[in-house]
C-alpha cells in the first residue's frame, strides 16, 4: 500500500481556517493576505526541515500521477490524446505543476496498461470538529484499512464515511518572494496570476502560499515563475470548506497524528 497524505487539514473554510497571530488580514478583491496559517505553515516546516527525505516522498508523488495518467487513459479506452480526453488533460496539468519528471509522464503516456493501484480516499476524525482527509494508493483495500487503523489507535482519531462531500479540490503553491517586495506587490502579482488567496507563511524566509482553482495550478505556477518567484511545493489538495475552532489541545493531537502519519514509511 502506498498513501499519498492529501494535505491534512486542521484549517476549514474555503480560504481554510486561519489563525493569525499579530497583524490582521487585508482583502483585496478574492485574494486575502494573512500572517500565519496553521495548516499551510505546518507543511511548510515540514519542508524546511526534512530536506533529506524529499527523494522519497518525490518518488512516491511520482508513482502517483503515474497510476492517475494510466487510469485516466484506460478509463477512456486508450485514449492518451489531452486535448480529447478532459480527465488526463487535467491530471497532467496537475502533474507539471506538481513538478513530476517529464520523463516519468512521458512514461506513463506510453505505458498506459491498467494497473493494480486502487486511489482509496480515507477520512478521518478528532476532536474539535476537525477531519482529516487522505488518499491511498495500494492494491489491498482492507491493508490500507488495517495500516491506517494502527495508527489511529495510537494517535487518536476515527475512520469516518460521508465527509468528503465538506472538501473541495484546490490548488495550492508555496513560493518564496524576491527582495524589497510588499504585500501591495503580492497581491498584484496574485490576481494577475489568477490566483483565489495568498498567505504568508513566513516573512523571515520571504515564503507565501497561493491558492488557485484545481485547474488553473500550473497556469497560476508558471505566471509566478515568470514574475521571479521560486516554486518551493505545488499540488493539488483537497481542502475544506466549512469553519471549526479547534482548541490549542485539540490542534495539538490533530498535529501529532499528522506528524505520525507523514512520518508513516508509505505515506507521502
Amino acid at each position: 500500500a502506498l498513501f499519498k497524505l492529501d494535505s491534512l487539514h486542521l484549517e476549514t473554510h474555503r480560504t481554510m481556517l486561519r489563525t493569525v497571530l499579530g497583524a490582521g488580514r487585508c482583502q483585496l478583491r478574492n485574494i486575502q493576505l494573512t500572517q500565519f496559517r496553521f495548516a499551510g505553515h505546518n507543511k511548510w516546516s515540514n519542508i524546511k526541515h526534512t530536506k533529506a527525505a524529499q527523494d522519497g516522498i518525490k518518488a512516491k508523488r511520482n508513482l502517483l500521477y503515474t497510476v492517475r495518467i494510466q487510469n485516466a487513459i484506460t478509463d477512456r479506452d486508450g485514449d492518451n490524446n489531452p486535448d480529447s480526453n478532459s480527465a488526463l488533460r487535467k491530471v497532467l496539468s496537475e502533474a507539471k505543476a506538481s513538478n513530476v519528471p517529464r520523463a516519468t509522464i512521458d512514461n506513463a503516456l506510453k505505458n498506459s496498461k491498467k494497473n493494480d493501484y486502487m486511489v482509496i480516499p480515507i477520512e478521518i476524525s478528532l476532536p474539535g470538529g476537525i477531519l482529516l482527509y487522505t488518499e491511498c494508493l495500494a492494491k489491498n483495500r482492507q491493508q490500507v484499512h488495517v495500516d491506517i487503523n494502527n495508527i489511529l489507535k495510537k494517535k487518536g482519531g476515527n475512520i469516518e464515511r460521508g465527509t468528503s462531500s465538506i472538501f473541495q479540490q484546490k490548488g495550492v503553491i508555496i513560493a518564496q518572494y524576491h527582495s524589497n517586495i510588499d504585500s501591495d506587490r503580492i497581491e498584484e502579482d496574485a490576481i494577475e496570476a489568477g490566483a483565489e488567496e495568498v498567505n504568508v507563511l513566513d516573512e523571515s524566509d520571504q515564503t507565501i502560499e497561493f491558492i488557485t482553482g484545481a485547474t488553473d495550478l500550473e497556469a497560476v505556477s508558471n505566471h509566478l515563475l515568470q514574475n521571479k518567484y521560486k516554486i518551493i511545493d505545488s499540488s493539488a489538495p483537497y481542502l475544506p470548506k466549512m469553519p471549526v475552532e479547534p482548541s490549542a489541545v485539540q490542534k495539538k493531537v490533530a498535529s501529532n497524528l499528522i506528524e505520525a502519519l507523514e512520518s508513516h514509511q508509505l505515506v507521502s
